[in-house]
Order: C-alpha cells, then structure tokens, then sequence
C-alpha cells in the first residue's frame, strides 16, 4: 500500500523528519495512527482538527493512543485527500489498522462474554464432574482463543508500524536525494540554504563559532574549453573528493553552483577555517590528473578560498555570504591559488 515515495510531499517530508524526533522526545507511540494523526496536526489544512488538537495538548493530561483514536474518527476518517496520492494511501493505511483494531476489539468483547458466562456457572449451583470438566474446557478455548487473537492482531499491528517505518525511511532517503548534488555527490545549493539558515540560528549565541569557506576553481572555463565537458566534470568530482577527504562531523559541504563550492564549519574558528581552506588548496594543487585511457595530464589544478565568520543577530545571512565572496574574489585578484580571509578586504574610505 505504502512502497515509494520519491514523490511524497516536500512539506510530508519535513513533517516526518521532525515527527521522527518529537515521538522519542515525548514518549508517544510510533505506530500509523498516531503518524497520520501528527501530520495532519502539523500539515495544518483542517482548522477544526488543529484547534482540537491544540486543546488536548494544553490539557493537563496531554495526548494519548485513545484519544488520538478518537479525533481520528471525529475529524480525519472522512476527510478527503483525494488530490493527494501520498495522503490518500498514508490514510488507507489507517484506515484498514482501525477496521483490525475494531475487528480485535469485537472479538475481545466476545471472548469477555463467554469467560463472564463461565464465572456465572461456576457462581450458581454446585456443577458435577461433568459440567466442570466441560466448563474447564470452555475457559481454555476462550483463553487460548483471545492469545490467538491477540497475536494476530500484534502481528498486523507491527505489520503496518513496519509500513511506515519503511516510509518514514524513504522519506529520509528521499530528502537526502533530493539535497545531494548528482555530479559530485554533496549538498546541493538547496542543501547549502537549508543549512546556513539552520547553523546561523543555532549559532546567535555564540556567533564567532561558525564560519564559511566560499571555494572555486581557477580558470576552470579552460578546462572545459580545452578538454570538453565530461572532463570538467571530472575536475569538478575530483575536487569535491579532495573537500570529502578532510570532512569533519562539524562540516557541512555543497556545490553552491557551478565549479563554486561553499564548506560550513560550526563550533569553529577563523583560524581553524583557514587551515582547512589551505589543506584543500594544497591538496588540489598537488593533483596529477589525466585524462581517461591517455597519458595527456590536465596540467596543474588549483583553486581560491575566500572566509567570512558569522557575526550574529545584526548581519544577514546573505552579508555572511557575500564577505566570504568578497575575500574569494580578493583571493582571485591577488594572482589565485590562495587563502583570504574577510580581515584581509581593504576597509573602504567613508
């Protein structure tokens, strides 16, 4: 029912990555119901819906498995998502876990009536050795028949938490795919915005900790002009790799465009940024590249660097870009294959 979805929703997408955090945070149970219950709070396109749901969440006694059941059937059961492929399917999953839940329900309200049927036999008159050996047999068939549905409804219960468990994997799979550059294998321009946004947030505190490398290759139209594409295209790989090799847990790298890179370092400093720049410098500068099935060399590969250091709350994000892309542009003017900093733009008169 639920198998691919490359395609879901961007905004599915974020919903589920943070659902993801907020279930282990608050100790709410994974299971579908309460996934689609959340999505839909978070998705916002049912008013009625989100203004219960804000009240439960103010409620001292906060959201649990049966009352997310209930606003289920109060609010979502006949809403309808038939523009939407991903909802449509995501709620036909919900759907058909309620009919086994209420399947499972029916047979333990059965199986409660016949053991009160027993409790009131083995109540009245006393019952000979043949009435409570039947009676006997009576209770285990009832026991031995609630385990079994019991289990089976346990099992199709994991059944469907394992189809959205798988979804909420491809989900992850997908945004990751979708914030990858496919030549070079790291983030995208998308990947670079969503992440200086989230890093200069985090960062308001203690804004001197997070730093900007803005890089490219030098005279890389030659390349391309003298070689051809596919072979830029291999300088462009192999100097994401040479940025790949050095990579940190506090780094983030992406292909900003073009043969421009850009390397986010948090809980950094410039003096730590600039020694990053000049390892990847020097270690394209030391490349002897080929082109494929010949001997002919590429000649030597170099690139420029250019760093800015976040200064918080008063500057913008495209000023934190823009000082890392001036020094870049100095480090172009001053003859290329080096490493300037934001501290060495001249000031300008006032």
């Amino acid at each position: 029912m639920l198998r691919d979805f490359k395609d879901a929703p961007e905004k599915a997408k974020r919903i589920f990555m943070m659902l993801q955090e907020l279930f282990e945070e608050q100790n709410i149970n994974p299971h579908p119901l309460n996934y689609y219950i959340w999505y839909s709070y978070y998705k916002g396109d049912n008013p009625k819906f989100r203004q219960e749901m804000d009240r439960v969440l103010n409620d001292p006694f906060g959201y649990n498995d049966r009352i997310g059941k209930r606003l289920y059937e109060e609010y979502l059961e006949d809403q309808d998502n038939s523009d939407n492929q991903f909802d449509s399917a995501f709620k036909r999953l919900i759907g058909l876990m309620i009919q086994k839940m209420n399947l499972w329900s029916d047979r333990l309200e059965e199986h409660t009536k016949e053991l009160d049927a027993c409790a009131t036999s083995l109540s009245g008159d006393p019952l000979n050795a043949e009435e409570l050996k039947k009676l006997t047999n009576s209770v285990l068939s009832t026991a031995n028949s609630m385990q079994q549905s019991t289990a089976e409804f346990q099992k199709e219960l994991l059944e469907s938490t394992k189809e959205v468990q798988d979804l909420r994997q491809q989900l992850i799979e997908a945004r990751a795919e979708i914030m990858q550059d496919e030549l070079t294998q790291v983030g995208n321009r998308k990947a670079f915005n969503n992440a200086i946004e989230e890093l200069t947030t985090e960062a308001m505190q203690a804004p001197q900790t997070l730093c900007l490398i803005m890089t490219d290759i030098d005279h890389f139209k030659r390349f391309n002009d003298t070689f051809g594409h596919l072979v830029g295209d291999s300088v462009l790989r192999y100097f994401a790799n040479v940025m790949k090799k050095g990579k940190q847990e506090n780094e983030t790298i992406c292909r900003y465009g073009g043969e421009e890179f850009a390397i986010l370092l948090a809980n950094s400093s410039l003096e730590a940024a600039k020694a990053r720049a000049e390892a990847v410098r020097s270690g394209i500068e030391s490349a002897q590249l080929k082109r494929a099935n010949s001997e002919q060399t590429l000649g030597k590969i170099t690139a420029s660097f250019g760093i800015s250091v976040y200064q918080g709350p008063k500057e913008s994000v495209e000023s934190f870009i823009k000082r890392a892309d001036d020094a870049l542009y100095l480090a172009k003017d001053q003859g290329r294959n080096q490493v300037k900093t934001e501290l060495d733009i001249p000031v300008k008169p006032a």
